[in-house]
């Protein structure tokens, strides 16, 4: 996790101060490199043929053509090539494995039998990928889904270790919003895979492909049954539990090639660990489908979470963009999603139902980067995992540890050569006024 946070020197295509104005952050979101890209750290590229077809046709007037046709016509061409791997991995499925690994696909499907997952919440930016990295360790423990296996839903179960080769050079080495190295071996957040299952038609994240539409996907935030017809809740549930099936299919495969734990839990798969901001607005609905479920909550200064933001707001969206937004509009989006996830949150944390301390623990960013194994360990003792009892002998102590002292030499961003005008300043005091007041943050402005 080496260069987690750290920003570059030099913003890409932009200055190295970055400043507001009238209250208005001033995005560079699409410099060259990023305008005139195709599929690079793109997560459109793992969508199927007629999926893309129905999405351009249901945004054909909202889609920027003329500025955005080159990203078009590549994501068709490799629209294409994902069907026939999807073709593949139905032949796989539904041929090899049903006549010759049965039993991993009915293992894989009784939900009832495996252990409940583990969802890490947090706005995007308040730390939920270092942590996410550090729990992943964890593998005597915890399944999760890398990079690869939400970027291609589709085929990752038969075609993994041939993809992770033949579209390395889909990612850039290294994070656009930071230093960490970038690579399909990454945990990654399971909601990017769970909208290409359901063609871009029921995820919040589809919003960032058309941020001037962004009010058209807002209430899949928190996919509240109020907010959202049955027809796209079903949708989103099934693709959802689509996405964890295969993971768990792949699970068990990969444990039972795996001779040292041919004897340990051979037919369960591991617990799950899942990481999506999104998670953060709807612990009711994982709460409907995972009763016994847990969750770890980070969170981090209201300000520094603007800050860095708007940095990975600029040096990763343009990627995806299939319209052009405006400052305003970019700049709308990670204020309402913070208020809308929040909110959703705080809500629950309040009904002790819901949410209580055998069920969730809160991590702030400052004490996980501090001191992160004492963190885990924190996280560990709170939700009943034994990993650091000596009696189990678990390998995780002992590479949390080395991966901790790789961590030494992290030094958190402070985002000093980043100047914002005072209304701006009062804009997110106000509009993240309940972050600050329960989470209990001050309201001054770190550089002033």
């Amino acid at each position: 996790m080496r260069g987690f946070d750290i920003q570059t020197e030099t913003i890409v295509g932009g200055e190295a101060s970055l400043k507001s104005f009238n209250g208005i952050y001033q995005f560079n979101a699409e410099p060259s490199e990023i305008l005139h890209s195709t599929v690079k750290n793109n997560p459109t590229s793992g969508i199927t043929f007629l999926s893309l077809l129905s999405l351009l046709y249901r945004k054909r007037k909202s889609i920027h053509w003329k500025r955005y046709l080159h990203r078009i016509a590549a994501l068709l061409c490799l629209s294409i090539f994902n069907s026939f791997l999807s073709l593949g991995e139905y032949s796989y499925v539904y041929v090899y494995l049903y006549l010759f690994r049965y039993s991993v696909l009915s293992n894989a499907s009784q939900h009832h039998l495996h252990p409940h997952p583990v969802f890490i919440l947090g706005h995007p930016r308040t730390g939920t990928t270092m942590l996410h990295s550090l729990l992943a360790l964890d593998n005597e423990r915890f399944a999760i889904c890398d990079t690869f296996m939400v970027g291609f839903p589709h085929c990752f179960l038969w075609f993994e270790s041939i993809g992770k080769l033949l579209f390395s050079g889909i990612l850039s080495d290294k994070r656009p919003m930071d230093n960490m190295k970038l690579h399909f071996d990454l945990p990654q957040e399971d909601e990017l895979g769970t909208n290409l299952l359901s063609g871009f038609r029921v995820s919040p994240y589809t919003s960032l492909l058309f941020l001037k539409d962004e009010a058209t996907y807002r209430k899949y935030q928190c996919l509240r049954p109020e907010d959202v017809s049955e027809q796209d809740l079903t949708l989103w549930t099934d693709s959802f539990w689509k996405l964890l099936w295969k993971i768990k299919v792949r699970d068990l495969l990969r444990q039972r090639s795996n001779s040292a734990t041919k004897t340990r839990r051979r037919t369960v798969p591991r617990q799950l660990l899942l990481k999506s901001p999104c998670h953060t607005g709807r612990v009711r609905l994982v709460l409907k489908l995972f009763p016994n479920a847990k969750f770890v909550f980070i969170h981090r200064n209201p300000y520094e979470v603007f800050l860095s933001g708007v940095h990975m707001a600029e040096t990763t969206y343009g990627w995806m963009f299939l319209q052009q937004p405006t400052n305003e509009e970019m700049q709308e989006y990670i204020l309402l999603q913070g208020e809308i996830l929040h909110g959703e949150y705080f809500a629950c944390r309040s009904d002790k139902k819901l949410l209580h301390q055998d069920n969730c623990v809160e991590v702030s960013f400052e004490e996980l980067t501090k001191d992160p194994a004492l963190c885990i360990r924190r996280i560990y003792g709170q939700l009943g995992f034994d990993s650091f009892d000596p009696v189990v002998e678990s390998l995780y102590p002992d590479r949390l540890q080395k991966e901790c002292e790789e961590l030494k030499d992290y030094h958190r961003n402070k985002f000093n050569h980043i100047v914002l005008d005072d209304k701006l300043k009062e804009i997110i005091k106000n509009r993240w006024k309940d972050q600050f007041d329960i989470l209990g943050y001050s309201k001054d402005y770190p550089n002033d």
